[in-house]
């Protein structure tokens, strides 16, 4: 089994991006089918160990499919250096209590949701799991702009064809220089992938063809004809491909 895990998030729908990231056990991407459960559970109780047993929660609303609701705390360090976590502030009404920063796990939909400043700020997590065989399984390494415009949460441009090794893709992703725009922050995101499912999705079409333009022309993902936006990005080779073909 592989897992992949989206997160959704901002202030709200204008400046929201997505994120995604593989899990892995023991340093593998192919998780054992009943070994998920503890994958998804050890993410989570690694990005809040200062809540009491949550690990055994996270099995127990997995395996009920069942929710449970906890604080969210602030990490900081003490006079003596170490890692302490400061409670966030508490609203109490008679309909019950609201934490300033807090967090709902849903074992049924394997969903974390987080919000913060009383749900000013929010950020949804989504783990899925998929059954790729053997002979379809894929590294697919692509460069991921964070929402690159108001109501755009990500943007994925890939620059390599799905890789067939697992160690030549993480090279690959090591190596991969992200863009530096001003206001447009990217990462190198490195995922497991169908490659049968992703070939004929309209998306890889598209940058399949980008890329075969940009041998063509001579060009790279870092020249100046480069767009963030594949549609954009592919009528600046088309028109480069006039120029040159003028001249």
């Amino acid at each position: 089994m592989y897992i992949s895990k989206s997160t959704y998030g901002g202030i709200d729908w204008h400046d929201a991006r997505t994120v995604y990231k593989q899990l892995k056990s023991n340093g593998s991407c192919n998780i054992e089918g009943d070994k998920v459960s503890k994958a998804i559970a050890d993410d989570i109780a690694r990005e809040f160990p200062y809540v009491k047993n949550i690990w055994k929660k996270v099995m127990q609303a997995l395996s009920e499919k069942s929710c449970f609701r906890f604080m969210i705390r602030t990490e900081e360090k003490n006079n003596n250096g170490s890692t302490v976590y400061r409670e966030c502030g508490i609203y109490e009404t008679d309909e019950g209590k609201y934490y300033e920063n807090e967090a709902v796990f849903d074992g049924e939909k394997m969903k974390l949701t987080q919000d913060f400043a009383y749900g000013q700020v929010f950020y949804i997590t989504t783990y899925q799991v998929e059954d790729i065989p053997d002979d379809q399984v894929g590294y697919i390494v692509t460069e991921d702009f964070l929402a690159p415009t108001k109501g755009v949460d990500l943007v994925e441009r890939l620059y390599h064809d799905i890789f067939d090794e697992l160690n030549a893709a993480q090279n690959y992703a090591n190596k991969l220089k992200p863009h530096k725009f001003e206001y447009s922050k990217s990462i190198i995101t490195f995922l497991v992938c169908n490659r049968d499912k992703v070939v004929q999705t309209e998306w890889y079409q598209l940058q399949k063809e980008i890329m075969e333009l940009m041998k063509v022309k001579g060009q790279t993902y870092l020249d100046d004809s480069f767009s963030i936006f594949p549609s954009k990005h592919k009528e600046n080779l088309d028109r480069l491909s006039s120029i040159m073909h003028l001249e």
